[in-house]
């Protein structure tokens, strides 16, 4: 087995997330990025967000529709039961 305190400290790239042996050197630097890692950085709090209250309309929807008040405009022709067995 290999002696893995003569690696130093094993850590954690904060900028790139490399992880990495840091062989003893002060400051311990990335391999990868070169980013100094002996100093995590701030963790910031994000604030919470609110969603505004918003007031919803009804919808008036009629109880009774009649035939009479759909109307549907259409430019086809209404499909008839001999083309429907051809297919």
């Amino acid at each position: 087995m290999v002696d893995k305190e003569k690696f130093g400290d094993r850590r954690t790239c904060y900028a790139c997330g490399c992880k990495f042996y840091d062989m003893h050197r002060s400051p311990p630097t990335c391999p990868r990025c070169a980013t100094d890692v002996s100093n995590p950085p701030k963790e910031v709090e994000e604030p919470e967000y609110e969603a505004p209250d918003i007031e919803e309309e009804a919808e008036e929807i009629p109880e009774n529709l009649e035939k009479e008040s759909i109307d549907v405009d259409s430019d086809e022709e209404p499909l008839k039961e001999e083309d429907s067995d051809e297919a």
